[in-house]
């Protein structure tokens, strides 16, 4: 209380000073909340949300899951097309065979936490540490390649987790598009948005959870096949290593 009376004191005679101070503080806190909340920002630490080759990218978080992933995955399949699945490791360790079925069919396979928990910004270096390796070790174990990439739950970052990722030397992957397919269930909607992030180096954000993802995925195919855009492996268009060299 002493600390704040002096600080009002001092500023009661500078009043531009205590205006100047709340407005850096003020607009402080929005940058940092806005850095925190945008992945792209690339405030806390640096994530690739964009390739540096022609083509895009299609990424799907959140599964494996029994119900929509299989359907994806043929229609991928039919259309030989591979994407990148960043995984919530509760859920592979659930349905281990899925998880091959991904791997067996070419497509990359990443982290995306183990829990996924709603707190998760808010974990300490060490209990982020041990969910985002519990990740990985299940990965690694059902289809014997540990994952290089990793996709923060909800794209939300901090310090702690360029300290993590650091350390486990993991990189962390954005994106430049993202469908909010968990969001709304209108196919036109989610099309519309979808299409105005096609472009050069594209990396698509989708969820294999939603039905809504399984219905609009053979209208972006054959979007991007009207246009000229070829669908690419993401760590083709990032020219970075999805797996840990054995």
């Amino acid at each position: 209380m002493a600390i704040l009376g002096g600080i009002t004191l001092f500023f009661r005679g500078e009043s531009w000073f205590f205006v100047l101070f709340i407005s850096i503080s003020v607009i402080y806190l929005i940058i940092t909340i806005y850095g925190s909340f945008q992945i792209k920002a690339n405030y806390f630490l640096n994530s690739i949300n964009k390739g540096v080759k022609d083509g895009i990218a299609l990424s799907f978080d959140d599964g494996p899951d029994p119900e929509t992933t299989p359907k994806i995955l043929d229609i991928l399949r039919h259309q030989e097309i591979k994407a990148s699945f960043f995984v919530i490791g509760k859920m592979a360790e659930k349905y281990p065979e899925l998880l091959k079925t991904i791997e067996k069919d070419g497509h990359i396979i990443a982290n995306h936490s183990y829990d996924h928990n709603n707190a998760m910004g808010f974990f300490g270096i060490n209990k982020l540490a041990t969910d985002i390796e519990k990740c990985s070790g299940i990965i690694e174990h059902i289809t014997g390649k540990k994952p290089l990439l990793f996709r923060p739950p909800f794209g939300v970052t901090n310090p702690r987790y360029a300290v993590v990722l650091k350390n486990l030397r993991l990189t962390s992957i954005g994106w430049s598009g993202r469908s909010f397919d968990t969001i709304t269930n209108s196919k036109n909607t989610l099309l519309k948005r979808v299409k105005k992030s096609i472009g050069r180096g594209a990396i698509l954000l989708f969820h294999d959870t939603q039905k809504v993802t399984l219905e609009i995925l053979p209208n972006i195919i054959e979007y991007c096949k009207e246009n000229g855009v070829k669908i690419v492996p993401l760590h083709e268009l990032i020219e970075q290593e999805p797996y840990e060299k054995v």
